[in-house]
């Protein structure tokens, strides 16, 4: 799963990248293969919020493996990023952009 995700995310990021850059002459497309774990982390986050003694139920039922892979956690996830970045200097429609692809290709 590691592996598939870095090799679909690198070949998104390398198309997506020299489009991006060829219109906007600004290349962000790390953020892709970044973002590309995200929806995966509800597959420790349910064991690690349990070890500091926190319990999160997403309909009655613990977290598992698929919760995150939806569009709510694709908004909040690339809003969340574009501001982050934002002070570091990369526009808020780009990182928005690519934030949002790299969540998006691997979670389908």
């Amino acid at each position: 799963m590691i592996l598939e995700h870095l090799i679909y995310s690198t070949a998104i990021a390398i198309i997506s990248g020299m489009i991006y850059s060829k219109l906007t002459s600004r290349d962000h497309s790390w953020i892709i293969i970044a973002s590309a774990y995200t929806p995966d982390v509800d597959v420790v986050a349910d064991s690690l919020l349990r070890k500091i003694g926190i319990v999160v139920l997403i309909n009655g039922n613990p977290i598992k493996h698929g919760d995150f892979h939806n569009v709510a956690a694709l908004l909040m996830y690339a809003v969340l990023v574009a501001l982050l970045l934002h002070p570091l200097g990369i526009r808020l429609a780009d990182s928005l952009i690519f934030a949002s692809i790299g969540f998006c290709s691997t979670s389908v």
